[in-house]
């Protein structure tokens, strides 16, 4: 019986050992894995760092002189020059943007003619259509339906109307919720929305300088609004929801938390 017992004695600390070494060896080479994993890692950071320092040094959208010529080269970009101007990055790269008063002209002109503008003719249509004060306009096609619902939201107590120029009024001012609180200072404010219900709209393609179709929704089906602004000027297209992936009131609240970051 005390043979046995050393034996198995024996072969217990056998076992010990063996799962020891396993063990260690695993360790050593997990560590030396890790060691090769981070220089790989290191290494293509500094491939990416210097990758970063040579387009720095010899690109021209990170001179401090890039002119629009030199920059729309660079960034293949076609359309002509008065569409354009250039804005630099917190990196100090240069970047090449539709002047936003084209854009909001090109978004306008396409919402109240129902169809796709003439850049030569936006500046036109512009000075004869487009609202002259500041507060809430609603495209013609769309006042009926955003002034019912508003006079039908459980959240706003004051009544809304659209005057004769399309701008958004409220008739009653007693006892207003926080909601209603918030466009009465839009309309007062001294700021100008436009608001219109569609899930598309015309801008200018950067690359092109063509005005092209924005179907928003298609791209994004929860996108509750699209929008454009040039200064205080601000117009908005709200999602139709053909599909009802939203609510009517998750739309609404949307535009809420966009205008009190406007």
């Amino acid at each position: 019986m005390k043979i046995n017992k050393k034996i198995i004695l024996i072969i217990i600390i056998a076992i010990i050992l063996v799962i020891s070494c396993v063990v260690l060896l695993l360790y050593y080479k997990s560590k030396k894995s890790n060691k090769e994993e981070n220089a790989e890692v290191n290494e293509i950071s500094e491939n990416v760092i210097q990758d970063y320092l040579n387009t720095k040094e010899n690109s021209v959208m990170y001179k401090d002189n890039a002119t629009l010529e030199e920059l729309k080269e660079e960034y293949k970009i076609t359309g002509e020059d008065e569409l354009y101007f250039i804005e630099t990055e917190s990196d100090g790269r240069k970047v090449i943007n539709v002047k936003p008063d084209i854009d909001y002209k090109v978004a306008f002109c396409g919402m109240v003619n129902g169809e796709m503008p003439n850049l030569k003719d936006i500046n036109k249509i512009y000075e004869e259509k487009a609202p002259t004060k500041n507060g809430i306009w609603i495209n013609i096609n769309d006042r009926e339906k955003i002034v019912n619902y508003l006079n039908n939201n459980s959240k706003l107590k004051a009544e809304y109307e659209v005057d004769q120029e399309g701008y958004l009024k409220i008739t009653k001012t007693e006892d207003l919720s926080s909601t209603d609180e918030v466009i009465r200072k839009i309309i007062e404010g001294n700021k100008q929305y436009v608001l219109s219900i569609s899930s598309k709209c015309y801008m200018v393609d950067v690359v092109t300088g063509k005005i092209v179709e924005n179907r928003y929704n298609d791209l994004e089906e929860y996108q509750t609004y699209e929008y454009f602004q040039d200064g205080d000027k601000i117009i908005i297209f709200i999602s139709e929801n053909l599909e009802n992936r939203m609510t009517n009131d998750e739309i609404f609240d949307s535009l809420i938390e966009l205008a009190k970051q406007l």
